[in-house]
């Protein structure tokens, strides 16, 4: 009997459970546009149900979660129910949707919400958000300045936030950001000046979507001002208001394509200027000798690593070493200033008149709306000789010489056979001496200024080791810290060591470069689009970065894992 109510009662409770149902629901519909509501997500009976994954509700903003575990048994009832609490709110008016949710093996109903505009709201008033984008009209690859400027008026606020840009096909960059205090109206001001650069990656239409803000209006005031002296107790009496928001409205830009007809590397620029620069100034060419050259281009409005590689060519008789490019990225209020620097050390082979060629750069000028071309210009050179100079002799064999026949003034005392032939002895020996002396001279030199050469060239790679090394550590570094910002900027700068002839324009590039890094890069990429949290999301990139063997020269070397320009030359 007892085994039967036993088998009755395991049979009851698996049905209870086995009988498991979901839910979801929104304490209010509509919503007012920034106020606070409530989703609720139900499960009963559920067999240790997952939190659902709200990743896809598009546009409302979750602010708080908390979850309630409770069991009830009524008779031979029990019920169990796992209730999920979202704090959310709608930024801006409109219709949202809240999907299906998976919850364990059930999914809850679809809720549509509409969000309306509160008669009584008055946050524009308070805060505004002005965007300004110039220009509208561009090229791939060319720069658009975009202002944000957030005016508060009459209030003060705390816990601001402003939404990042979340755009496709473009990268973005902060420049500067400023605050001040103004009047208007006989009202105070509080002013915050955001630049932003954005460079368009291919020709269409792009919507640059609004920007919005969020804040908490502190209600009691400036604490020193009603309570004096005694530092921060004012702060007990502030009191948080509501929240209020602003939203910019959007902004389109229209991205040109290439001018029909343009081969070659793709520069959109405002302003491109050269510098020449040589050392010893002005120049000595002697033979054997090194003269460093200096050139410098810097160009207004794009990245340093969007100036081309210099293409140099110089006469036969003359060797040049190059150093590692420098490139940097001037940030500015007025945008990006791009700086290439190349340096090299030339050595004439002999000593001549020489010609270096002019050296050219092309590049479209964004304001004049046309292709120009700066040059550097051609240089007659004249090489001296070698301060110390020895005959190009060349001794292959023996050459006998050549006796000839000498009349032989007789005087009372005569001279001997062997006196004379002693005679001629010392002096082929004194000859050969000299000789040999300066033929050892001569390898010498020439040994010495091979060997300096190879010092050059092994210095140069000692170099380029150390800097990969110095990057490496860097990204190493920035990884530990967790800050996808800084991790990007690492890596940028570790990809212009690896790759100094042909870095890559954006860390996607890298990725498709190094296969073993594009799911860390991805994920990275999650991170700074605001599509995924923090947490745990640069573990991947962090194993695959340490995983990695690269030196300046295996690099170089493997030129197949590079990729083409943007904008490859026409055949």
């Amino acid at each position: 009997m007892m085994k039967k109510l036993l088998y009755f009662g395991i049979l009851m409770i698996y049905a209870n459970l086995s009988l498991a149902e979901v839910s979801a629901w929104v304490d209010n519909n509509p919503v007012v546009v920034g106020e606070m509501f409530r989703l609720h997500i139900e499960a009963k009976n559920a067999d240790d149900p997952e939190e659902p994954d709200l990743s896809e509700i598009r546009g409302l903003q979750v602010l708080n979660r908390s979850v309630q575990n409770q069991t009830s048994i009524v008779g031979t009832s029990i019920t169990r129910t796992v209730n999920w609490t979202y704090v959310m709110l709608a930024p801006s008016s409109g219709n949202y949707l809240i999907p299906a949710l998976q919850v364990g093996s059930e999914q809850t109903s679809p809720i549509a919400l509409k969000a309306v505009e509160s008669s009584q709201n008055s946050n524009n008033q308070i805060v505004r958000l002005e965007v300004d984008v110039s220009p509208k009209k561009v090229y791939p690859q060319q720069q658009v300045l975009i202002r944000v400027r957030i005016i508060r008026t009459g209030a003060q606020l705390e816990n601001e936030s402003l939404t990042p840009f979340e755009l496709a096909g473009t990268q973005i960059e902060k420049l500067k950001q400023r605050s001040f205090r103004t009047v208007k109206n006989g009202k105070r001001q509080l002013i915050t000046e955001i630049s932003y650069v954005l460079l368009p990656e291919k020709s269409g239409t792009l919507v640059l979507p609004q920007l919005r803000y969020q804040g908490d209006e502190i209600r009691g005031g400036n604490s020193q001002r009603n309570f004096g002296n005694f530092g921060n107790l004012g702060n007990i009496f502030r009191q948080r208001g509501r929240r209020i928001f602003s939203n910019s409205e959007a902004q389109t830009i229209q991205v040109k394509a290439l001018p029909a007809g343009f081969k070659g590397w793709w520069l959109p620029a405002a302003k491109l200027e050269l510098e020449e620069q040589w050392l010893p100034d002005p120049p000595e060419f002697r033979v054997g000798e090194p003269v460093t050259r200096t050139l410098t281009v810097s160009a207004d409005g794009v990245f340093g690593n969007q100036i081309p590689e210099l293409s140099v060519e110089l006469p036969e008789k003359m060797k040049a070493y190059a150093d590692q490019p420098l490139i940097e990225t001037d940030k500015t209020q007025d945008g990006l200033k791009g700086t290439r620097v190349e340096k090299w050390a030339i050595i004439p082979g002999q000593a001549g008149r020489m010609e270096l060629p002019e050296i050219s750069v092309a590049w479209w000028d964004v304001r004049k709306d046309e292709i120009r071309t700066a040059v550097f210009p051609a240089r007659i050179i004249e090489v001296l000789p070698a301060i110390v100079e020895f005959p190009e002799t060349s001794v292959t064999q023996e050459t006998p010489v050549e006796t000839k026949k000498t009349a032989v003034v007789v005087t009372q005392e005569p001279v001997s056979a062997d006196q004379q032939t002693g005679f001629w002895k010392a002096l082929a020996i004194v000859f050969a001496i000299l000789w040999g002396a300066t033929l050892l001279l001569w390898i010498f030199l020439k040994k010495n200024n091979s060997a300096s050469g190879i010092q050059k060239e092994e210095e140069n790679k000692r170099n380029k080791e150390l800097a990969l090394r110095s990057a490496t550590k860097k990204v190493e570094k920035a990884l530990r810290s967790g800050e996808a910002e800084t991790v990007q900027t690492a890596l940028l700068k570790w990809a212009d060591s690896v790759w100094s002839e042909n870095p890559p324009q954006g860390i996607e590039q890298i990725g498709e470069r190094i296969p073993q890094l594009k799911n860390g890069i991805k994920a990275l990429n999650s991170v700074l689009y605001g599509k995924q949290h923090k947490e745990n999301s640069l573990e991947d990139l962090q194993k695959e970065f340490s995983g990695l063997s690269i030196t300046a020269n295996n690099a170089k070397n493997n030129r197949h894992s590079q990729l083409s320009p943007l904008y490859p030359e026409s055949k």
